[in-house]
C-alpha cells in the first residue's frame, strides 16, 4: 500500500466519489505505518465527506461490520483509499452509500 503511486491512489478516491455521488478529492498526506512512525508521511489523495455530525457518522462507521475507520479534520470525515484493499472497495461503498443515504447520525 505504501508503493502505490499518489495518481492511481488519486484514481481511486475520484471512482469512489463517482459511485457515491458524493464527496470531495483532495491532496492529503498518509501517515506511513498506521502511527508507528509518526513523523513519517508521504502525498496521498482522499475522499472527504461533507457531514452534518462528523463525529456521529464516523463512530457508526466504526461500529459497522467490517469496521470503517475514518479520521476527521475540521468537520469534514476522510478516507484515503491507500488503506483500503481493492477486494475491500464494493465493502466499503455499499456501507458509505447506507450511511449517507440515511444521513441519521445521532
Amino acid at each position: 500500500m505504501i508503493s502505490i503511486p499518489p495518481e492511481i491512489v488519486e484514481k481511486r478516491a475520484r471512482t469512489w466519489a463517482d459511485r457515491l455521488a458524493n464527496g470531495e478529492v483532495i491532496e492529503s498526506q498518509s501517515t506511513v505505518g498506521g502511527g508507528s512512525l509518526p513523523e513519517e508521511t508521504l502525498p496521498t489523495w482522499t475522499l472527504t465527506l461533507a457531514v452534518d455530525k462528523p463525529n456521529a457518522f464516523a463512530k457508526q462507521l466504526r461500529q459497522e461490520t467490517p469496521p470503517i475507520i475514518t479520521r476527521i479534520e475540521g468537520d469534514r470525515v476522510i478516507l484515503d483509499p491507500r488503506t483500503v484493499l481493492p477486494e475491500q472497495e464494493e465493502t466499503l461503498l455499499h456501507i458509505l452509500r447506507k450511511h449517507l443515504v440515511g444521513k441519521n447520525f445521532e
